[in-house]
């Protein structure tokens, strides 16, 4: 499936999956289809997973956040390194907007430690675009 299809495919589960979480991604989906930004398939059905595992009580806000980050931070790195500059940046935004939604939400939750997972996720990326 190209990037049109699978974002169509995110608007879609937003639609027959409505919940707070369909609600967060449903416009951000929207303007990333208006600009034709890419999104990996990995990464879609991640979030495709997420919205039906959020909707049915399966899986927490804060989960779904984290996983989304990851997600996006691989994309994102992996396009900057093919040179596509537009979209490796588009993913890295998208990866601290979920991120910072994360860990603006799991410190009530559950006891961790967001500077871990921030080291992590720096190394992450010195490491992977270093020259």
């Amino acid at each position: 499936m190209n990037a049109k299809e699978l974002r169509n495919a995110i608007a879609e589960t937003c639609e027959t999956h409505d919940s707070l979480y369909a609600k967060l991604v449903k416009p951000i989906n929207q303007l990333l289809i208006n600009i034709d930004a890419s999104i990996s398939e990995e990464t879609a059905n991640k979030i495709l997973e997420n919205l039906k595992l959020f909707h049915s009580g399966d899986k927490y806000i804060t989960e779904c956040h984290f996983e989304e980050s990851q997600n996006f931070l691989k994309d994102g790195i992996e396009l900057l390194q093919k040179g596509d500059l537009a979209n490796g940046a588009l993913q890295i935004y998208g990866a601290g907007l979920n991120f910072a939604s994360y860990a603006s939400k799991v410190q009530g939750q559950k006891n961790v430690n967001i500077y871990k997972n921030f080291e992590e996720n720096f190394n992450f990326i010195m490491d992977a675009l270093k020259k």
